[in-house]
């Protein structure tokens, strides 16, 4: 389907689609700047290793307001967005639930928000309460909150803002998945994002815009399937796979692909994708140019990682300061030391084992040991950050785990637990949170050449005599988070089981406190817990955090 016949499709009469369709002469350039998934990190990002450089440091809003006041002084017509997370990830949040990021978010003058799964985090309550006093439109096209009584009314489909003197319309994507990922609660739906996105496309061209952005909190493989499908739509800022996009001065950093990724639309034409990694660690900059009717004619653009040589800003660091003051010696309260890297990168403990997620395996099972619990499954989205080897404290800590989930005692069939363990791996090339990176009590074999929901081949439970095969008929009692006891993640075989049930009330962040006090130093190694067969040789051990330590034992 082409443009002009988007405007049919919606009905429009031939006098207004002639008049819609009149070239008003000349072409525009925008500059798009954009961030994304920033997870309430307001300091700096640490323990990166960049240029050969080991604990180098990127990001801070405080980095990011400096940038982008620059941009705005000196890019053609800068159009500031966010595409998505702003919950969820530090201490901060656990403190203000958003209202602080809000308040830097306002001063880094953004137009517009798509709000991420991660909003719904606390519920409607958080999200309108975070909504409540916000100065830029917030927008998702594919979600219906019109039967929540706190949200009805609150987030759009779309925005028209001002840039340059012209109006640009910015649709905002929501991924579907939210309900399982996060806690919406009953009266917010989300729909098809394709036609959502169409339907949007088509109500701003009746009304005379012709400059579209989709603001996409869908991820990066789910953009492209969008662009390929959609007509009207040559730019898709997106977030949410925490996707490095593009080049950047440090080998180290392995973007997932180019910045912008071309894909062609319906019509064959381009459609520029892009996004920013995560926590403002970078700064994604696009200038696109279009014609006088409102086509991509032109586009440049890159990352700007946000290295210590940028400057910060002095009054957003004050802020910053103000806003870390109650939470300053909580989160310097040393627990445990690491004598080595506990790695919680994100690539890692969604695809694999982990020295961090087996010790936080091992800790549900320590804590619930007295209930008779055997085996203990973590969901690698539920591990967020990486402890540096050194002194480990109450912060770091619940920056690894910043959900406030508590542990959950089931009792399951051993084809229940298989099934579990199907889920996890069932997405690995996504790099989706659902991968049961962490485990204690069983270990077990997964071979990405089958069809997900057959990838498991083997699973082995710990017994008094050692590894013994898993019986599909027995009953095992494990524990597990309760976001993942609860259906999250696409764990249904755990919502639905039918025995026992208990809810522990314990913290999974207090838990593992409470085990890393039990001794001074802690060296967790690999131990075989996963084995992964046939895994495409372009996917072993990537990311910048394999690339100068490596834990697996014997390397």
């Amino acid at each position: 389907m082409r443009r002009r016949e988007v405007l049919k499709a919606g009905l429009l009469g031939g006098a207004a689609l002639a008049g819609l369709t009149r070239a008003q002469g000349g072409s525009f350039t925008m500059t798009i700047v954009h961030i994304n998934d920033t997870h309430a990190h307001l300091e700096p990002t640490g323990g990166l290793t960049l240029g050969g450089r080991r604990d180098q440091r990127l990001g801070g809003f405080a980095r990011v307001i400096s940038l982008f006041d620059r941009l705005r002084a000196t890019a053609t017509n800068p159009l500031f967005l966010h595409a998505g997370d702003v919950f969820q990830g530090t201490l901060y949040f656990n403190q203000y639930q958003g209202l602080a990021d809000r308040h830097f978010l306002h001063r880094m003058g953004i137009r517009a928000l798509a709000p991420g799964n991660h909003e719904y985090n606390l519920g409607p309550d958080g999200l309108a309460n975070f909504l409540n006093g916000v100065r830029f439109p917030v927008v998702s096209a594919n979600t219906d909150v019109s039967r929540e009584p706190k949200l009805a009314g609150r987030i759009k489909p779309y925005a028209v803002v001002s840039v340059g003197g012209q109006r640009v319309g910015i649709i905002g994507l929501t991924t579907p998945d939210t309900p399982i990922m996060s806690s919406p609660g009953p009266n917010v739906r989300f729909t098809d994002p394709v036609a959502a996105t169409q339907q949007a496309v088509v109500e701003l061209l009746a009304k005379g815009v012709k400059y579209i952005v989709v603001l996409s909190h869908l991820g990066y493989l789910q953009d492209q399937e969008l662009a390929r499908r959609v007509t009207g739509v040559q730019v898709i800022v997106g977030g949410h796979s925490h996707t490095l996009l593009g080049q950047t001065p440090f080998p180290e950093l392995r973007p997932g692909g180019p910045y912008p990724t071309i894909v062609k639309n319906p019509e064959n034409k381009d459609v520029l994708i892009v996004q920013a990694w995560e926590w403002a660690k970078v700064v994604g900059r696009l200038q696109v140019t279009f014609d006088e009717r409102g086509e991509l004619v032109a586009h440049q653009g890159q990352v700007i990682p946000l290295t210590t040589d940028l400057p910060e800003d002095r009054f957003a660091l004050d802020a910053i300061s103000a806003y870390g003051l109650p939470i300053a010696a909580l989160r310097a309260q040393v627990i445990s030391r690491a004598a080595v890297t506990l790695n919680g990168e994100r690539n890692d403990v969604r695809r694999r084992e982990t020295n961090l997620a087996n010790l936080i395996a091992d800790a549900m099972l320590w804590k619930t040991r007295q209930a008779g619990t055997t085996i203990a499954l973590q969901n690698g989205g539920g591990i967020r950050a990486t402890i540096p080897a050194g002194n480990i404290t109450v912060g770091q800590v619940n920056e690894v785990l910043p959900f406030g989930n508590t542990l959950v005692v089931l009792e399951l069939r051993g084809s229940e637990v298989l099934a579990a363990l199907e889920n996890g791996a069932s997405q690995w090339e996504q790099i989706a949170g659902r991968f049961l990176s962490g485990v204690a009590g069983l270990r077990y074999t997964f071979d990405l050449s089958r069809p997900a929901g057959s990838r498991v081949t083997q699973v082995q439970v710990q017994t008094p005599t050692g590894f013994q095969p898993l019986d599909p008929n027995a009953t095992y009692r494990v524990v597990t988070n309760n976001f993942i006891a609860g259906g999250g993640d696409g764990f249904t075989v755990l919502r639905d089981a039918k025995g026992l049930r208990v809810d522990t009330g314990f913290s999974d962040a207090e838990v593992l406190i409470e085990y890393l006090r039990t001794q001074p130093s802690w060296e967790p190694r690999l131990e075989n817990r996963i084995t992964i067969l046939n895994e495409p040789r372009s996917q072993r051990w990537e990311g910048p955090f394999y690339t100068d330590r490596f834990l697996r034992v014997g390397v």
